[in-house]
């Protein structure tokens, strides 16, 4: 691992790889390339045209997984034999769950760093970085060899039962940076250090989920960024919960409180907010429901309110008349609103398919979500259950899954850290991802981000080059001495890193002669191994989760 604080002496920064310097080692004519290649290959939100360019030859999603084997559903193994970790990876094996009190949980040894691994086929790599990154925010080389080491399967019950996992080192660092969790943009550091660092990736990006689909944001909370993070620990909580007792936590949870108008909804004078978007955004749909609902919803609400406690209930505000809801009657409360809705098949449409668009693809097939719809009402309502099935499904390995859409802004800037291994305090990261268009803890609205093509614009485009930019600045060793020592395994070591090894023929001709270029223009390897992480980086491919 390498240090990019930006705390550091600055003679100990390395100066870079300045825009000049790049263009000394590719030529205009290269540069150019590059960003016609991004403009060209991307999914681009605005409508404006784009002056003609050469358009570069497409990776070919058809060969991504020439044949997936059926990959059959993941099942907690009675035994697992403990892999030594390498340093900073080591995760604890998954165990089997059983009634008895679980054992004191200790850190995993950290083994010596041993030969590398028997190289895997392009299309193994592609699985497992696929998995790694829609699971998760990627995975470093460490990381990436311990996970091969385990398997598909196995990986997968690692990432799912997160709660067996000691993650005490990302407390200790996080410790260490004395953050003030009052601050807005602390918070936000807060949160970019768990998902470049935790063991428990999932539960991180469990808990970004949630934040996307039961929104709240600063803009109204602020001052309280402790509401915030009082929600953003329920997600966690709940991550992979039951969804009922979620629903039921988010309509008492403060900032939700706020956000919706919870707080000034009485029977004299009810409030319909947090009652329709409760269906139309969290748990139904739209047109699975009438006007007539949410007015019966929002009287069965009435009374929840918020001191400095956090909630309470006014019984005094509460309207304790007869209600009847989605065609069911009597003196219903909020809770008993929540029990009839996730009930309703529509519930079970709607949850299953945010949840598979998220780690999937958009527009899945019924023959796709019909299961994990009825894994969702057998199971008591699980999230785990069904992110398992998806986790572990034909569909989520397939090429229509792999490398289809865009990654948004925390995604991209999480896991190029986590994946490159920079050692970093988040200082400034917030607002990088501000400037492509995602601000943590603050969603644009109620509906959260629309997400998919619209990450990418004329603007938010040269924002991720100036990112790419950026990390290669700041990091001061990308290849160790004693690992890649020619331009040809410098490019398969980060083509492998950051593109899984999918190159096409073209794309690969023109990398090697970059990497060729760099190395008899800039002696210093690192140097030109920065000069080949930026134009990985700002490739195409690597926008696309």
């Amino acid at each position: 691992m390498v240090d990019e604080r930006h705390d550091a002496e600055p003679s100990q920064r390395h100066s870079g790889l300045k825009r000049r310097d790049l263009l000394k080692l590719t030529g205009a004519a290269g540069a150019a390339l590059v960003v016609l290649q991004a403009c060209s290959s991307l999914p681009i939100s605005t409508p404006t045209p784009e002056p003609p360019t050469p358009t570069p030859t497409p990776l070919p999603t058809a060969t991504l997984f020439p044949t997936v084997t059926p990959f059959p559903t993941a099942t907690p193994t009675s035994t697992t034999t403990p892999i030594p970790m390498r340093t900073p990876f080591t995760p604890t094996p998954t165990p089997t769950r059983t009634p008895a009190p679980p054992p004191t949980r200790t850190p995993t040894p950290t083994a010596t760093p041993g030969p590398s691994p028997t190289p895997i086929s392009t299309q193994d790599r592609a699985r497992l970085g696929h998995l790694l990154r829609r699971a998760g925010f990627g995975a470093s080389q460490a990381e990436f060899e311990q996970f091969q080491k385990m398997g598909l399967q196995q990986t997968t019950d690692y990432l799912l039962n997160y709660d067996a996992v000691d993650d005490s080192d990302l407390n200790t660092r996080i410790d260490g940076l004395a953050l003030d969790l009052t601050k807005a943009e602390d918070a936000k550091r807060w949160w970019l250090v768990r998902m470049i660092y935790s063991k428990q990736p999932l539960l991180e990006k469990m808990t970004f989920f949630w934040h996307g689909i039961l929104t709240s944001g600063l803009s109204r909370v602020e001052p309280r960024v402790d509401y915030m993070l009082r929600q953003n620990d329920l997600f966690r909580t709940q991550a992979l919960g039951k969804f009922d007792v979620l629903l039921k936590a988010i309509s008492r949870d403060p900032a939700m409180l706020i956000w919706l108008d919870s707080r000034s909804n009485r029977k004299q004078a009810p409030n319909e907010n947090f009652a329709r978007e409760l269906m139309e955004l969290f748990s139904m749909g739209v047109g699975n429901y009438t006007e007539t609902d949410v007015r019966e919803s929002a009287r069965a609400f009435t009374g929840w309110g918020l001191n400095a406690r956090g909630f309470f209930f006014d019984a005094s505000a509460h309207d304790t008349g007869s209600k009847v809801f989605l065609g069911t009657g009597g003196n219903l409360d909020g809770d008993q609103i929540v029990d009839i809705i996730v009930r309703h098949p529509a519930t079970a449409a709607y949850i299953t398919k945010r949840l598979f668009r998220f780690f999937a693809y958009d527009d899945p097939e019924p023959a796709v979500l019909e299961p994990l719809q009825a894994a969702f009402q057998s199971s008591g309502y699980s999230i785990k259950e069904v992110v398992r099935r998806i986790l572990t499904s034909d569909a989520f390995y397939s090429p229509k899954a792999y490398r289809s859409r865009p990654k948004s802004p925390v995604e991209l800037v999480a896991g190029a850290y986590r994946t490159l291994d920079i050692d970093t305090n988040a200082q400034g990261l917030s607002q990088l991802t501000t400037r492509m268009g995602q601000t943590l803890f603050d969603p644009p609205n109620v509906a959260g981000w629309p997400g998919g093509p619209t990450w990418i614009n004329s603007s938010t485009l040269l924002e991720r080059a100036n990112f790419a930019n950026r990390i290669i600045q700041d990091r001061r060793a990308l290849v160790l001495t004693g690992s890649a020592q020619t331009p040809k395994a410098v490019v398969d070591y980060y083509s492998g890193l950051l593109l899984d090894g999918w190159l096409s023929q073209q794309e690969r001709d023109t990398v090697d002669a970059f990497a060729l270029q760099a190395s008899r223009v800039v002696p210093d390897k690192d140097t030109a191994a920065r000069a080949m992480v930026y134009l990985l980086l700002a490739s195409p491919q690597y926008q696309m989760a």
